[in-house]
């Protein structure tokens, strides 16, 4: 399964470099603007960040890195053999530049008068304009996140069911020890999909209608900044800690399978 992990690996690297962007507009545009509590550069500007904020690289951090890593599970599972072979064409990073292309695109109509997402420094926080195109926009935008996230759960859940199933079939053909691996496993995993497929659309519909029941400065902070960096925080810190168990678990399970086979030959 090498051309799997590689797969899986230029998927993560994506979402990395998009949650560095990210991190990158708040370090450099929202914490000068919150210390000198005004816009120190011209708009456009405003609307670059929020662009990188709440747009393209946002898109790539969640939604549509979220349906990669869920579709290339669902090949691995379903078509194991389709990893081994030598493909001309590579599909992982055609994919992925694709993407990028796309959610670039998107992020076009942020940069017209009236439609952009900005940063407040009242607030201390990001938010869209008050106009009619900004609401439509971000009403698509939010339908579309929720949509994504929703596809992507229900391939996770389905890789995880078809995964139980496989076990189910090999019964007592494998090992304890290798038995206890895969189910440490689909736990990690099923935690994973729960988590990362439902954030991104929680922060959208925090930042864009729950900061309007209450309009103390605080809770505009929160709903606006802290939720956004929130997410990234978490997603890391998942895709971390949980692929580092899971090699870990790969390794032990590995040399219990060594030993078993050294053991009958």
């Amino acid at each position: 399964m090498r051309r799997e992990k590689e797969s899986f690996h230029r998927i993560c690297v994506t979402k990395a470099i998009a949650n560095i962007l990210i991190l990158t507009a708040y370090i450099v545009w929202a914490v000068p603007c919150s210390y000198m509590n005004a816009y120190y550069f011209p708009q456009p500007f405003n609307a670059f960040f929020g662009a990188v904020i709440g747009w393209g690289p946002y898109l790539m951090s969640g939604p549509f890195t979220q349906i990669c890593l869920a579709v290339n599970r669902a090949i691995a599972i379903s078509y194991p053999h389709w990893f081994d072979r030598n493909h001309r064409i590579p599909y992982t990073k055609l994919t992925l530049y694709g993407l990028w292309t796309f959610a670039l695109l998107i992020s076009l109509p942020s940069f017209i008068d009236g439609c952009s997402y900005l940063f407040y420094p009242e607030s201390i926080a990001w938010g869209t304009m008050d106009t009619p195109c900004s609401r439509t926009l971000t009403d698509l935008f939010l339908t579309g996140v929720i949509t994504m996230s929703i596809f992507s759960f229900t391939v996770n859940i389905t890789n995880i069911l078809k995964l139980l199933k496989m076990s189910m079939r090999m019964g007592n053909s494998i090992s304890e020890d290798a038995s206890t691996a895969r189910k440490k496993r689909r736990r990690a995993m099923f935690v994973q999909c729960i988590i990362q497929d439902c954030t991104h659309a929680s922060d959208c519909f925090i930042n864009n209608y729950l900061y309007t029941f209450y309009s103390a400065q605080w809770f505009q902070f929160l709903c606006g900044a802290v939720s956004g960096l929130f997410i990234i925080l978490v997603d890391g810190l998942l895709m971390t800690v949980l692929h580092r168990k899971l090699r870990n678990v790969n390794r032990g399970a590995s040399r219990v399978s060594t030993v078993h086979s050294i053991h009958v030959s």
